[in-house]
């Protein structure tokens, strides 16, 4: 993906630390990953964890790399609904699709805690939630940038977190299901494991690139996001799913499988 939120679990393979010849990295918005997986023109992809349950009612065989994930326990404030207007006001959402997840997740946020089904529209992620219609989700590095744009949001991060108790999964690393691995997952572990300790480095980095405070880079990569993916993680991706079901957002419910 090309968000901020990505570089820790690549910058070891993108800087050259990490050499390998398996590996060939593609750079593109999330939604954008899970189609390229999705017409096979990728093995692996760090995809939308929505597009995994979508694909597992498809029957493709995708698997879920373990360890790694991009995740939150809380506020993760680079998922953000702006609003002019207090919550229970809002009739229109613009959408911003970069990621399936997190209009998945708005979509069951408004359904069991909020009681709401407005009218939603996809838009522009260039968009101004301060001067476009009542209501925006933004994602990634546009909603970074719009941080306190508009009198009233939510972030969807702390939503979830209240509404159940589990951290939200945003994405993984997904694999065809007819793909030979080899020592990409391992390597791909490896690369988090370095990336996670070169925060500040990155940060730094990021900040010029993206004209970000690098305070704010740090602090969101070092405290909002989450790159683990354990049981309290699995936990949070199992109960996602089944409230998907719930929503008629993926068909069926299924076991999740990882790769081993």
């Amino acid at each position: 993906m090309s968000f901020l939120n990505t570089k820790p679990l690549i910058y070891p393979i993108l800087n050259g630390e990490l050499q390998t010849e398996e590996i060939d990295l593609s750079v593109h918005v999330p939604s954008r990953l899970a189609t390229l997986l999705g017409n096979k023109e990728l093995d692996i992809g760090l995809i939308p964890i929505v597009e995994y349950f979508r694909a597992n009612d498809q029957g493709k065989g995708y698997r879920v790399l373990p360890n790694i994930s991009i995740a939150s326990q809380g506020s993760v404030l680079s998922i953000q609904l702006f609003s002019r207007v207090p919550i229970q006001e809002i009739q229109h959402i613009a959408l911003d699709t970069s990621s399936r997840s997190s209009v998945a997740l708005l979509k069951i946020l408004l359904a069991e805690k909020y009681r709401l089904s407005p009218t939603l529209v996809p838009c522009d992620p260039s968009i101004n939630p301060a001067t476009a219609t009542e209501a925006v989700l933004l994602i990634g590095d546009p909603a970074l940038k719009n941080l306190g744009a508009t009198e009233y949001s939510i972030d969807l991060g702390t939503e979830w977190h209240e509404l159940t108790g589990l951290p939200f999964v945003y994405a993984c690393w997904v694999a065809r299901g007819d793909v030979e691995l080899g020592n990409v997952p391992n390597l791909l572990l490896e690369a988090k494991n370095r990336g996670v300790t070169q925060i500040p480095e990155i940060a730094r980095i990021e900040a010029e690139k993206l004209g970000f405070p690098e305070n704010l880079c740090k602090d969101y990569l070092q405290h909002h996001i989450h790159y683990d993916l354990d049981e309290s993680e699995i936990a949070g991706l199992e109960h996602f799913y089944k409230l998907a079901v719930k929503n008629g957002l993926v068909e069926s419910e299924r076991t999740l499988t990882f790769a081993s």
